[in-house]
């Protein structure tokens, strides 16, 4: 039996058992697949059933804000339609599989880097983290985050061919995917400089590039795609103005963001989310990020950084959800509460974070905009 099939099953019984539990939750906001489908899940699972196109009618924005969602998540989607399954329910089957690849990737990534790691208490971990739950919804996150563990578990492995596909396949799921390329380059280079003393330089040098060459193929194409349909490549960013977001600086956005004084909008069920709370969770994520340095784990420093410094350089909305459901933050965060070795503070740690999980799908299931 594979070492990692064991708990691959564990986490697909916790996707079912959290499902279940978040279908209990639902049934007064009109059951599983009307409540838990809000905000972006609206725009994949459209996709996922009618493409990008250009039709009139999607949402008050039009048709155009479309290609602000990469393809790969509502492509994945669309392969279950062909069985009658729902767009909403092929989403909830999907983000179920990739919450259990993430979990067990997960894994096999904490036994290269931190060997005493338990992986079933990073699978509890995961399974009651306040903001896991979103691993269960139809979005993205699930996807971004198992193919960014498993590029590194390859590159950890000098796979480097497998590394570049996954990296390609990340491209495909979001822009940020673009920030392992420096890491292919930086390996692809070390393999050349250890193998110099090869006779097959040719071989060599198409081992190195090959890797290079697909890393950023998902993008690349998506962009193509875009000029062809638009004739715009970088659609995908330009409608970002359509929801108020432009290219300002990370600076900016955040001296901005932490100079108001809006914490009571956090209270505000339907307005606009508090600022104020969101650059507390860019605080959050860049402090673990210099731990992380201190640390000297460079490579996931570096990792997180960006992840959060790229989406804050346009607009400061969704940074609690992007921290939150970072892979890097999140692997970073289980090494800091595995440091806990009192059972009993561990057991009420857990139930507090499955109870905090609770309250937080309930306020997705009403849409309380300033959480998320």
């Amino acid at each position: 039996m594979k070492p990692w099939l064991p708990l691959s099953l564990l986490a697909a019984s916790a996707a079912i058992v959290r499902l279940l539990i978040y279908a209990w939750l639902a049934v007064p906001f009109g059951g599983l697949t009307r409540a838990i489908c809000v905000y972006d899940c609206g725009w994949y699972v459209r996709l996922a059933a009618e493409g990008y196109g250009s039709n009139g009618d999607w949402a008050p924005l039009g048709p155009v804000p479309n290609w602000a969602f990469f393809p790969l998540f509502p492509m994945l989607l669309r392969l279950f339609l062909p069985f009658g399954m729902g767009a909403i329910w092929a989403g909830l089957l999907v983000a179920g599989l990739l919450f259990v690849a993430f979990a067990t990737v997960g894994a096999l990534y904490l036994a290269r880097t931190r060997p005493a790691a338990d992986p079933v208490m990073w699978l509890l971990f995961l399974s009651v983290f306040p903001f896991g739950f979103i691993f269960s919804v139809p979005y993205s996150e699930g996807l971004f985050a198992a193919l960014m563990l498993a590029s590194l578990v390859a590159l950890s492995d000098r796979r480097l061919l497998l590394a570049g596909a996954l990296v390609g396949l990340m491209t495909a799921s979001r822009p940020t995917g673009v920030i392992m390329l420096p890491l292919i380059i930086i390996s692809c280079a070390q393999h050349v400089r250890q193998n110099l003393h090869r006779r097959d330089r040719l071989t060599l040098l198409g081992e190195a590039l090959l890797p290079i060459a697909i890393a950023p193929l998902g993008l690349s194409l998506y962009m193509v795609y875009q000029y062809w349909d638009m004739g715009d490549a970088l659609a995908f960013n330009h409608v970002q103005l359509l929801w108020d977001q432009s290219w300002t600086g990370a600076h900016v956005q955040f001296l901005h963001d932490i100079s108001v004084f809006d914490w009571p909008r956090i209270a505000d069920f339907e307005g606009r989310a508090s600022e104020n709370y969101n650059a507390l969770w860019v605080l959050i994520g860049l402090g673990m990020a210099i731990r992380l340095g201190l640390q000297r784990r460079w490579v996931e420093s570096y990792l997180l950084t960006v992840c959060i410094l790229l989406p804050l350089s346009s607009a400061i909305h969704s940074l609690p959800r992007f921290v939150a459901t970072n892979p890097i933050f999140l692997v970073a965060l289980f090494d800091l509460v595995a440091k806990i070795r009192n059972n009993h503070s561990v057991i009420g740690l857990y139930a507090l974070c499955g109870m905090l999980q609770a309250a937080l799908i309930l306020g997705w299931y009403q849409e309380w905009n300033a959480l998320f």
